[in-house]
């Protein structure tokens, strides 16, 4: 059974996601100015990613996260939903139930190693994780990959 540091090491860089223009905020003048000076830049967002990546089965938490950025924790929070498309923690727990799946699908890993490799703590939550995001049981990808 592979060591799940070397499992991590294959997993492929995940793709940015330019900054959707805010049609909100087009046409109000110092408001939007101010708000588009605060997005993340390409540099940041990489660094943030890798470092969440490199830490997925780590306790990451969102201050920890806007630590690496230059800026405050809801400037930080706003630029990274404009980047990403969803918050900081709902993107990682979307980067933990990734690697989830391709263990399960790739390795016989039980639950709880995948769980433990993923930073979701046991089978359980990863089983609740899978259902919240997925909408099936990881029971259930398993079978149905093999």
């Amino acid at each position: 059974m592979p060591h799940h540091a070397a499992v991590l090491k294959d997993i492929p860089t995940i793709l940015t996601i330019p900054p959707a223009a805010d049609p909100c905020n087009e046409g109000r003048g110092g408001q939007a100015l101010a708000r588009r000076n605060q997005a993340l830049s390409e540099k940041s967002y990489e660094r943030i990613v890798t470092w969440m990546r490199a830490r997925i089965g780590e306790r990451i938490t969102e201050d920890m996260l806007h630590k690496l950025s230059p800026m405050g924790r809801h400037a930080f929070r706003r630029a990274f939903e404009a980047r990403a498309g969803m918050p900081p923690m709902h993107f990682l727990t979307w980067m933990r139930v990734d690697l989830a799946v391709r263990l399960l699908i790739d390795t016989r890993f039980n639950l709880n190693e995948i769980a433990f490799v993923t930073g979701l703590e046991n089978k359980q939550t990863l089983a609740d994780t899978f259902r919240g995001t997925l909408g099936v049981r990881p029971q259930a990808l398993r079978v149905s990959s093999r």
